[in-house]
């Protein structure tokens, strides 16, 4: 248990089992210290902390357990929207206040688009809460939930960019203020620039706390939850390097869900699956501790769940019960079972198929397998990862890069690992170099640098957060247009309630929009190259739009696994994929176990069997079920191997050939 430390984050990949331990940690620091109030919270969309707890929980910390005297335990889910409000009706105001006159552009249009930086500060504004929390001595530890690895990091660097961006809003001040000489006019100056920079001088100061705050090892402890699996290790060990690059204080890697010792030797093999991964998490910083957590059948849920499942972890026996010996290690695959008499559908006649669902439920070996098999009945096929935290060279075991590679052993598989980070740096220093050439003679360093071209130098440092993501929406229209392509496989980025990349057409439209119109309307001033690059990329999002709501281009397979709170996700996910219009085909259950005289692995097949057929009663779309192999499948031949086992949960209503 930790001393003094009063702010604690458990993060990592989607379906590793957050929310469960870090409620869990919160009931352990409760019965440890009663006469303290301990506050869970959950930053996580997904908001599976009501389902755990079996309670609905409001944004409003509610009472969830008696301590002594004021002491217990509190839970609460956040509502960032409803956060974000009360936060914009000053910083607007404030923005626009303190945009001054450029060379090219008015006050008035440079505090338009001041105002469009906007979309994603609500998870910011919801990070800044937890801290008032804090500071108002109404909680003396904090339990924070948060979302899955790459939308997690963005919310730890959106402090550093709020900041950066309100310096060159108050650069732009102080560029334009007048010289001495003009004492009216300085005297003006500086009443506006009062009026406007006092919020914002506020929330400049509480980022800047924030930061010190998210790093300061005194206070704040960061809890880092993984699973022995192949993809949540590599994303696990990419997380640990980012948190350590922001200075964020990472205390202790738990490993979730490993198995005992016990059991027949498909559970034994499950274990060996395991090894070479928990070795791998030892070997990251020796100062870092790895514990270990074993497999529950049966899931903590509820108050009385997670009490007894803390007080099991706070004795601290498990991690020497399920250390690896230095035999211990992988099988052999094991062969994947015949397939069932319900044959599994065929894969949808669409253009786009994107497979998407929280992390860990095996999106990328689906994706592959589906792509493997449409390849050798159809031709050529794109297989294409957005996921930050890149797996398909490992499933495919072919070295990928941000190039369409030819898959070896096949003729018509192309993939590719989409590198966001280098797309966008190339669009950025495009952009730069436009808005540059637009101000020829105006002076380009000192006190001196018009505000407009400051921002325009700026311009992506200035864009909504989440905007590099235009860099797959911007590919995968490319690959659309082209048609070099029957078929273009999406392994999509984790999922939380939405989706990213559509989520963000609606965001860039906005942000584009305005910036095109202002920017349309100086064209003589030579703004008109910059002008058109953003009409193009305005089209590749209008282009994309069109895809997704047309059924015959794209549709959506979500990959969820058979348990319950992974069931609830996927609910709320189909559902928001419905709202928005989209083609949901079906929903693929991954890993189910085969039949088995072992009474462990027998009983883990029937809850994920009830799990499934709960799920398909509920969302009424056809489920399609995909085997637990002896390993994850890598290669084209266990690929297609593990495509071509897939079945239905249900007969469908008509006899179909398996794809």
């Amino acid at each position: 248990m930790s001393d003094a430390r009063v702010l604690h984050f458990f993060g990592g990949k989607g379906g590793v089992g957050k929310t469960t331990l870090a409620a869990a940690y919160a009931v352990r620091l409760s019965e440890e210290v009663p006469k303290h109030r301990v506050l869970v919270v959950s930053l996580d969309p997904v908001q599976s902390l009501s389902d755990l707890v079996k309670k609905k929980l409001p944004a409003k910390p509610t009472k969830l357990q008696a301590g002594k005297g004021e002491g217990g335990l509190f839970g609460a889910e956040l509502n960032p929207p409803a956060l974000l409000k009360p936060f914009l009706a000053e910083y607007l105001p404030a923005l626009a206040k303190a945009a001054v006159k450029g060379t090219h552009l008015s006050d008035e249009e440079l505090g338009k688009l001041y105002q469009q930086a906007v979309p994603g500060l609500e998870e910011l504004v919801a990070l800044f809460h937890v801290v008032d929390l804090l500071e108002s001595g109404d909680y003396d530890r904090i339990v924070v939930d948060t979302a899955p690895t790459s939308h997690t990091l963005r919310l730890f660097d959106l402090p550093a960019q709020l900041r950066k961006f309100l310096g060159f809003v108050k650069a732009g001040q102080d560029r334009a203020a007048p010289a001495p000489s003009g004492k009216g006019k300085k005297a003006a100056a500086a009443a506006a620039a009062e009026g406007s920079g006092g919020f914002l001088e506020q929330v400049g100061q509480k980022a800047e706390k924030l930061l010190a705050l998210l790093k300061d090892p005194a206070r704040t402890a960061f809890h880092l939850v993984a699973l022995a699996e192949p993809v949540p290790e590599a994303q696990t060990r990419m997380y640990f390097t980012q948190l350590r690059e922001r200075g964020l204080p990472v205390t202790e890697v738990v490993v979730n869900q490993v198995e005992d010792h016990e059991g027949c030797p498909a559970c034994q093999g499950r274990r060996g699956l395991q090894a070479p991964h928990v070795r791998k998490y030892q070997a990251l910083d020796k100062n870092v501790p790895v514990n270990l957590l074993g497999r529950r059948e049966v899931a903590p849920r509820g108050l009385d769940g997670l009490k007894e499942f803390a007080k099991e972890w706070a004795a601290g026996k498990e991690t020497k019960a399920l250390e690896f010996s230095a035999a211990e290690g992988p099988p052999a695959l094991v062969r994947a079972p015949s397939m069932p008499p319900i044959a599994a559908p065929p894969l949808p006649p669409t253009r786009l198929i994107f497979f998407v669902g929280q992390g860990g439920v095996g999106k990328s070996s689906c994706a592959a397998a589906a792509a493997v098999t449409l390849t050798e009945k159809e031709g050529p096929v794109l297989l294409i990862s957005t996921d930050p935290a890149h797996s398909l060279s490992d499933v495919l075991q072919s070295r990928l890069t941000d190039t369409e590679t030819q898959v070896k052993g096949t003729k018509g598989l192309y993939a590719r690992e989409l590198d966001m980070a280098g797309w966008f740096n190339a669009l950025r220093k495009r952009l730069k170099e436009k808005a540059e050439k637009a101000f020829e003679g105006a002076p380009k360093a000192g006190n001196d640098v018009p505000a407009d071209l400051l921002y325009l130098r700026n311009l992506l440092e200035c864009a909504p957060p989440g905007i590099d993501e235009l860099a797959a929406m911007s590919v995968l229209t490319d690959a659309l247009v082209q048609e070099r392509f029957k078929r273009i496989v999406v392994d999509s980025s984790p999922q939380v309630t939405n989706v990213r990349v559509v989520e963000l057409a609606d965001t860039a439209k906005t942000w584009l929009g305005a910036l095109h119109g202002i920017l349309n309307k100086h064209r003589a001033k030579g703004l008109g190259e910059l002008a058109d690059d953003l009409a193009a990329m305005l089209k590749h999002v209008k282009r994309f739009e069109d895809a997704l709501a047309s059924p015959s281009e794209s549709r959506f397979v979500v990959v969820t696994r058979g348990e319950d709170l992974a069931a609830s996700r996927t609910e709320r996910l189909v559902e928001y994929l419905k709202e928005k219009k989209l083609q949901v085909e079906r929903v693929l259950v991954n890993r189910v176990g085969p039949k088995s005289t072992c009474d462990k692995c027998e009983n883990r097949r029937k809850l994920e069997l009830n799990a499934a057929k709960a799920m398909e009663k509920k969302i009424g779309l056809p489920v399609t079920m995909a085997p637990a192999l002896g390993r994850h499948p890598a290669g084209l031949r266990e690929l297609k191997a593990f495509r071509t086992a897939w079945y239905a949960l249900s007969a469908p209503p008509a006899k179909v050939k398996a794809a």
